[in-house]
């Protein structure tokens, strides 16, 4: 029985002796102690009994604010020890963010998950060199910590493909109906903090003199209407600790690696995406829980149906402010109104019924010929199309245009005159606030019309998502009153046309 049990320990000190953390950076930084000038000085002259030296004081504990990722049993989930202490100072003397951060088991957000209690850390970070995968549970905790408000950021160390690849396909799995695409150039993680259009590059193997400069390159997951999660295919986990990669004939030979951003771009860029996990926090929290609306029980009222169509760019980012919509309608108006979203995809069988079809987003819709067909069909018979640019980025503005120019391609989007009666439908409207601001903007609309009747409208700045009170600190469009005022003239234009 003792010989039994010594070979368990010995095969048990074997098994954890393949996994080694560490390989490539130094050990973390120690904290500087403070002292009083009075402790720092040795009282003279020395009197018979020694005075009582207190100890050096030590700062509170900074608020938890990231969590690195110890996954699988043989992967070097922490080949830079010091990444992260040294981004969060960096963070701290720059952006006046004070937070702290700890090592979290994979097993204790599985733990949480099963317990209904999800791990409160607002962002994980998981990074190394190594190909991994999670079990099917692992997934599902990390996907409900996800949905729950929290963010998760993987760096590949080295630059190194097998990571990036195994994030990925973790990722896609995980979230098998969500686009995990590259971020564009005007998403706000490139200037949370500091402006990024250029990012310097170096060939891990060919040392730092073989720099190039390119666009960062972060592919980014959207949960409602923040990028919740985020992977740097190309490392930075050396450059937050301020040195730069090493060629493969040093630490870690047999790791594969590509490129590595040089230590000032990866420290603002990590910068950046604090910066950005702090802002949307809130947002985070807001759109964890989705409010229903039911309809009052005193008065019978017919049945008015936003159609929400499905397509593959983020069709749905922002459900709580679509069911406000429907709120505002029901007590600011007598408009006729059920209290009833339908989610339909653009074909004729499932939009004939819905006069009103709504569509938002991030990305390219990527909407089929037929699809396209369809919904012009629709509103030629009398629909209406009501397209809202989610968070006013370029990117789901080029791609909106595009699909109006496909559906009516000899009629351009034309702007919305301020004296038309969309602005009175219901309540007139003159003049709008900023969102980010509040300072006075006019109201943009841009529309088609056939025989005198807008048949499209289209907001090129958010005119919904702050219909919650909380939306993306970083995007371009109107404040609460404003979305208010603009998406029930718009219904009700729809309604009376």
């Amino acid at each position: 029985m003792k010989t039994f049990v010594l070979f368990l320990l010995i095969a048990g000190v074997a098994l954890a002796a393949e996994r080694q953390l560490g390989t490539i950076g130094p050990p973390p930084r120690k904290s500087p102690q403070r002292q009083t000038s009075s402790e720092a000085i040795v009282p003279l002259p020395l009197p018979l009994t020694p005075l009582r030296r207190s100890e050096p004081k030590a700062e509170p504990q900074a608020p938890l604010f990231m969590g690195r990722l110890a996954y699988g049993t043989t992967q070097d989930y922490m080949p830079n020890p010091g990444d992260i202490d040294n981004l969060l100072r960096h963070v701290r003397g720059q952006v006046g963010l004070w937070y702290g951060q700890r090592v979290v088991p994979l097993s204790e957000v599985v733990a949480g998950f099963k317990a209904g209690k999800p791990v409160r850390i607002p962002l994980l970070y998981i990074t190394g060199y190594q190909t991994f995968s999670f079990s099917d549970e692992e997934r599902a905790a990390l996907a409900d910590y996800i949905y729950n408000g929290g963010s998760l950021l993987g760096d590949a160390a080295l630059g190194s493909p097998a990571f990036a690849e195994s994030f990925v396909r973790e990722v896609r799995l995980m979230f098998p109906k969500r686009s995990f695409d590259m971020l564009q150039v005007d998403h706000p993680i490139y200037r949370a903090y500091y402006p990024y259009a250029n990012v310097h590059y170096f060939a891990v193997e060919g040392g730092w003199k073989n720099s190039t400069q390119g666009p960062p390159q972060f592919l980014g997951m959207n949960i409602g209407t923040r990028t919740a999660v985020i992977l740097s295919p190309y490392d930075m986990t050396c450059g937050w600790d301020e040195f730069y990669a090493p060629a493969s004939s040093v630490k870690v030979p047999d790791a594969p690696r590509t490129q590595a951003i040089i230590p000032g771009d990866a420290i603002r860029l990590g910068i950046n995406l604090a910066a950005y996990v702090s802002a949307l926090r809130q947002v985070a929290e807001a759109e964890a829980v989705t409010r229903t609306v039911e309809a009052p029980t005193d008065r019978a009222r017919q049945q008015f149906t936003v159609a929400v169509l499905r397509h593959n760019g983020d069709w749905n980012p922002d459900p709580n402010s679509l069911y406000q919509w429907l709120r505002h309608l029901a007590n600011e108006s007598s408009l006729a109104v059920g209290f009833d979203l339908k989610e339909v995809d653009p074909v004729e069988s499932q939009i004939a019924q819905y006069p009103f079809l709504f569509l938002t987003g991030f990305r390219d819709p990527q909407l089929t010929d037929d699809e396209v067909g369809a919904l012009r069909r629709h509103l030629q018979a009398g629909g209406f199309l009501f397209l809202n640019n989610c968070s006013g980025y370029a990117e789901f503005d080029r791609h909106a245009r595009a699909l109006v120019k496909r559906m009516f391609p000899d009629q351009p989007l034309a702007a919305v005159p301020a004296e038309d009666a969309l602005f009175h439908s219901l309540t007139k409207i003159t003049e709008l606030r900023d969102r980010q601001s509040g300072a006075p903007r006019a109201p943009e609309l841009e529309g088609i019309k056939i025989k005198d009747r807008y048949v499209l409208v289209y907001s090129k700045n958010d005119a919904v998502t702050q219909l919650k009170q909380v939306s993306d600190p970083f995007g371009n469009g109107y404040d609460a009153a404003g979305c208010r005022a603009l998406t029930l003239n718009i219904v009700a234009y729809a309604l009376q046309h």
